[in-house]
């Protein structure tokens, strides 16, 4: 008789103990601390779209000076105030390669710029493709450049050859940036075919209005244009508005020549940093 109490006793307290956790029981989404499935928005593919039509342009600066020239610092002092808006800088010691390693002096600039994540590019012109002027800058020093600047690149269909140096280039994981100075027909063969990473379809100065004509079908981080002979604050602002209004997404406006900075660059980076100058992609 005891033993049977004893086990009505378990019984009703092993239900006493279900009815418990039944009772206390809560679907998921009604506990406070979990979110509610239902009420998370859910971004469609449009929105997503819209949100990356547009990207921020960038400078090319073209600094052909010496590497013990002060103004090496002014860009310095730039690239530290407006991180990321200077992508690319040149490096050309002798008008190309000089007939001796590259310095320590240069290195050194080299260094400092990527320190800055400025992307680095070693001058060639077209006259002077070879492996071993690409060595010159990407091998044999201790601190490479990140890619070549190949001047005068482009401006004719120079494609079937030009491929050997591209693929060496992109074998280092280096940059290819070509410079035809002007928007022949082939240039942007050479950008979707994967040959050129950039292109600058433009180096003339500002009364040469067909440099820009849009409708590229390219990212607008492969198209840039340098133009010159801007002399004041209001015509280089009015230079870049109409740049970035035709999808090109690098440039560099200079006044008198590539051996000054423009007396204005300060306000061209500012002019691109702040706000964001927005180019449509």
């Amino acid at each position: 008789m005891k033993r049977k109490i004893l086990y009505i006793v378990i019984i009703i307290f092993a239900v006493g103990i279900a009815l418990s956790i039944i009772t206390n029981f809560q679907p998921v989404s009604e506990i406070g601390n979990s979110p509610d499935i239902a009420k998370i928005p859910i971004m469609n593919t449009s929105q997503t779209k819209v949100m990356n039509t547009t990207q921020t342009m960038g400078i090319i600066i073209v600094p052909y000076f010496g590497a013990e020239n002060p103004q090496w610092g002014t860009i310095y002092q730039l690239a530290d105030h407006y991180p990321g808006t200077i992508k690319y800088a040149i490096i050309n010691p002798c008008s190309g390669p000089c007939d001796i390693p590259l310095s320590d002096d240069w290195q050194l600039i080299i260094s400092k710029l990527k320190n800055k994540n400025i992307k680095t590019l070693g001058y060639i012109f077209n006259n002077s493709e070879s492996i071993a002027n690409i060595d010159y800058y990407m091998k044999r020093p201790a601190i490479p450049t990140d890619g070549i600047f190949f001047d005068n690149e482009g401006s004719t269909n120079n494609l079937i050859n030009f491929k050997q140096y591209a693929d060496y280039i992109h074998h280092l994981e280096g940059i290819v940036y070509i410079n035809p100075g002007y928007n022949y027909p082939q240039v942007i063969d050479y950008v979707k075919s994967g040959m050129a990473d950039v292109a600058n379809i433009h180096e003339f100065g500002i009364d040469k209005p067909d440099y820009i004509t849009g409708n590229y079908d390219v990212p607008p981080s492969k198209i840039s244009v340098i133009v010159g002979n801007v002399y004041n604050i209001s015509d280089m602002q009015t230079e870049l508005t109409e740049i970035s209004s035709k999808g090109v997404g690098i440039a560099y406006i200079y006044a008198k020549s590539y051996d000054i900075l423009p007396p204005y660059l300060n306000e061209e980076i500012q002019k691109i940093n702040r706000p964001k100058l927005l180019v449509p992609s």
